[in-house]
C-alpha cells in the first residue's frame, strides 16, 4: 500500500528543486491600462496561449507607464532573471501557437541576431522596412522566408540576454530605448528606433521569420491587421478574434490608440505580484524622490514619477520576496517609533541572504564638526542635522505643505543596534555613496 504523506513528500521535493530553476526564456509585456484584459495569457503554467515546448519561462508586466520606460523596466527585469532569452509581446499582439518555437529555433540558428515575427500596423502594412541602396521600402512578407531587415517593431521579438548584456557594458548611460519629440530638428524618435539603431551600430542582424504570422488587434472588438494567409484555427486569445479591420474602422481605432496611451507612473501600478510569481528579481528604491534607477522599483509618496506613489508604510510585501531594498536618506525623516516598525517589514519581506542598503546623515559626525564650524558652515550643517527646505522639494510638494524635515538623527552604532533588534543578523558601515551635502554613512544589513 503506498503511503501518502510519502508520496506528498516527494512532491514537495520536486516543488522546491523547481525554485532554483531559472528561467530559460521571460516573456515581457508592456500594457497601458491595468484593467484592460490583454490579447493572450503567457502568465503562469496554465492556459497559456504560446508553446514553450517545456522550456523554463517567466513572465514579467508593467503598467501605464510611457512605452520607452516601460522596455528599459522591462528588459532590466530580464536581464537580473538568468534567462537566456527575452520575448516581447505586446498587450494586442496575437502571436501564433508555435511563435516561440519557430523564432527560437531561428535564432538558435543565427548566433548575435535579434529575431522577430510578422507584426502589422493596424489598417496599414506590415512594420518591417528593409534597406536597399539609399532607400528604405516595406519587403513581400508571404509566409517561407528569412529576412534580415533594417527596421522593425518590438511587439514579436525574441532577443537573446547577452546582447542585451553587450549593449549596458557599451554605454550604461544610454538607455535601451528613448522616444524623443521635436528635440532640435529632430522631429521624432521612436523606442523601437532608439533600440534597433544600437543593435545595427553592435554589428547584430535583425532577422524576421515571416513563419510567425502576428495579428494587431483592437481589444475592444477583436477586429485585426494581419497577412491575408493567417489561419485563425492557429491563434488562442483571451478575447474573441472576429473580422478584419476594415477602412470605416480608422476613426475609431485612431481615437482608441489616442486616448489608451499610457501618461507615465503616478500611482501604484507595479504589479509586485507578477515579479514575484514569475520568479524575476524584486528591488525597491523607496524614497526615491526623482531618481529612478533600472532594475529597481521606486517608491514615494510625494513624487508622481516613482513606480508606485504611497506611503512606504502603506507597503506590505510577502514574507520572503525580495531581493533587495535600497532607502537613501529616508529613515531620518520617519519617526523613531514609525522606524522600529518599517525596518521591521522590510527585514520581514526580504529573503534570507538578502541586504538593506541604507544612507543616512551622522549625527555623531555633524555635532562634532558644528563645535569647530565658522558661522556659514553652521547653517549648512543645522540644515543636514534638521532636513532640507525648499532646495530639496519641489514647488508643488511646498505648495501642498509638504516640507522636508528630518525628524530624528542617528549615528552608526546605534543603527547597527537597531538593526540587530530588528532582526538583522549581520550589518556593515561604509562610507556613503550618494552625493549629499555633509556627513553620512552608509550601512549595508544583511538578513
Amino acid at each position: 500500500m503506498y503511503n501518502r504523506d510519502k508520496i506528498i513528500a516527494v512532491m514537495q521535493q520536486i516543488y522546491d528543486e523547481s525554485k532554483v530553476i531559472k528561467p530559460y526564456v521571460v516573456v515581457a509585456q508592456p500594457r497601458r491600462i491595468k484593467g484592460e484584459t490583454p490579447a493572450q495569457n503567457f502568465d503562469g503554467h496554465h492556459g497559456l496561449h504560446t508553446d514553450f515546448l517545456g522550456h523554463s519561462h517567466g513572465f514579467v508586466n508593467i503598467y501605464g507607464e510611457k512605452v520607452d520606460v516601460a522596455r528599459n523596466y522591462l528588459i532590466e527585469q530580464a536581464i537580473e532573471s538568468g534567462a537566456k532569452y527575452m520575448f516581447f509581446i505586446g498587450e494586442d499582439t496575437v502571436v501564433p501557437w508555435d511563435a516561440f518555437d519557430r523564432l527560437h529555433k531561428t535564432a538558435e540558428a543565427n548566433p548575435h541576431s535579434v529575431v522577430t515575427g510578422v507584426y502589422y500596423i493596424k489598417l496599414s502594412n506590415a512594420m518591417i522596412m528593409v534597406k536597399n541602396n539609399d532607400w528604405i521600402s516595406i519587403p513581400n512578407v508571404d509566409p517561407g522566408q528569412l529576412i534580415e531587415a533594417w527596421q522593425t517593431g518590438m511587439d514579436c521579438m525574441l532577443i537573446p540576454i547577452e546582447l542585451l548584456k553587450e549593449m549596458k557594458a557599451q554605454d550604461p548611460e544610454i538607455p535601451f530605448c528613448c522616444i524623443g519629440t521635436n528635440i532640435g530638428e529632430i522631429p521624432f524618435i521612436g523606442e523601437d528606433n532608439f533600440f534597433v539603431h544600437r543593435l545595427h551600430k553592435m554589428g547584430i542582424k535583425l532577422l524576421v521569420d515571416t513563419n510567425v504570422q502576428c495579428l494587431h488587434i483592437d481589444l475592444a472588438s477583436g477586429k485585426y491587421t494581419a497577412h491575408p494567409s493567417v489561419d485563425l484555427r492557429n491563434y488562442q486569445t483571451n478575447i474573441p478574434i472576429t473580422t478584419p479591420l476594415t477602412w470605416e474602422d480608422k476613426q475609431y481605432i485612431d481615437d482608441r490608440w489616442v486616448n489608451r496611451l499610457p501618461k507615465g507612473s503616478n500611482h501604484s501600478n507595479t504589479n509586485v505580484e507578477d515579479l514575484i510569481a514569475a520568479g524575476l528579481p524584486v528591488k525597491f528604491n523607496m524614497g526615491c524622490g526623482r531618481d529612478q534607477i533600472p532594475g529597481y522599483i521606486g517608491v514615494d509618496k510625494y513624487n508622481p514619477t516613482a513606480d508606485m506613489c504611497m506611503d512606504l508604510m502603506d507597503l506590505n510585501l510577502p514574507e520572503n520576496s525580495v531581493d533587495e531594498i535600497l532607502a537613501s536618506h529616508v529613515i531620518e525623516h520617519v519617526s523613531h517609533v514609525q522606524a522600529h516598525e518599517l525596518l521591521g517589514k522590510w527585514h520581514t519581506a526580504l529573503k534570507p541572504g538578502a541586504q538593506l542598503i541604507m544612507e543616512m546623515p551622522d549625527l555623531e559626525s555633524l555635532c562634532a564638526d558644528f563645535a569647530q564650524a565658522t558661522h556659514e558652515e553652521r547653517a549648512v550643517i543645522t540644515m543636514c542635522i534638521y532636513g532640507a527646505c525648499a532646495n530639496y522639494v519641489s514647488p508643488e510638494t511646498i505648495a501642498a505643505g509638504t516640507a522636508s524635515p528630518h525628524v530624528w538623527g542617528y549615528y552608526p552604532s546605534i543603527m547597527q543596534q537597531i538593526l540587530q533588534q530588528v532582526g538583522f543578523h549581520h550589518s556593515e558601515v561604509t562610507p556613503q555613496q550618494g552625493a549629499h551635502p555633509g556627513k553620512n554613512f552608509r550601512v549595508v544589513a544583511t538578513k
